[in-house]
């Protein structure tokens, strides 16, 4: 018997169902919202993605993060979708150009003041790439209270797989203590 994977199947609404539960809030609009035209009178835009969050305790075990630093042997410089997919799951991290003309990954950080930036740098720092001497992607660059952070693989001429793991390792430290505070943002 031929097996479909369609969503309308019974065991597909079940198992959505078991893994994120009956309701998260979103919805499709009804024929007579269409109708009304009601995205001419609502605030924001009503065609948003609904992202689902999942429990900070899953990035032990799922996620870029969670995975071993590679030997530069099994590394390949990532490019096109295989990156923008890696990217997803580094907010804050941005693909730039480097000073060598490679791509690299860029995110900068504010300090709460001048004496507080070479300690938010050494925590950021403290991301040791184990058992990879010759891979060396961290440049930092402290002026006043910003500190920015370039991960790229040079040996290599540009990104690869252990610089979003780092990337994702560096967002999981602790720095609200030296960090600026974030200006709260009123939508509504």
């Amino acid at each position: 018997a031929a097996r479909s994977t369609a969503w309308g199947e019974k065991s597909q609404q079940t198992a959505e169902k078991a893994m994120w539960g009956e309701d998260f809030g979103a919805r499709d609009a009804t024929a007579g919202e269409l109708e009304s035209n009601f995205a001419d009178k609502v605030l924001s835009n009503w065609d948003t993605h609904h992202i689902i969050k999942i429990p900070a305790g899953i990035k032990k075990f799922v996620g870029i993060g969670a995975q071993a630093i590679k030997p530069l042997s099994e590394l390949s410089v990532m490019e096109g979708k295989e990156m923008d997919l890696l990217k997803n799951q580094v907010p804050g991290w941005r693909v730039v150009p480097s000073a060598e003309g490679h791509q690299s990954l860029r995110q900068e950080w504010k300090a709460k003041d001048d004496a507080s930036a070479p300690e938010l740098a050494a925590r950021l720092q403290s991301i040791q790439i184990e058992g990879s001497a010759e891979h060396a992607p961290l440049a930092v660059e402290v002026k006043g209270t910003s500190v920015t952070i370039w991960l790229s693989t040079p040996s290599l001429g540009g990104i690869t797989t252990n610089d979003f793991i780092i990337a994702s390792r560096m967002n999981d430290v602790d720095v609200k203590d030296v960090q600026a505070k974030k200006k709260a943002r009123f939508w509504a």
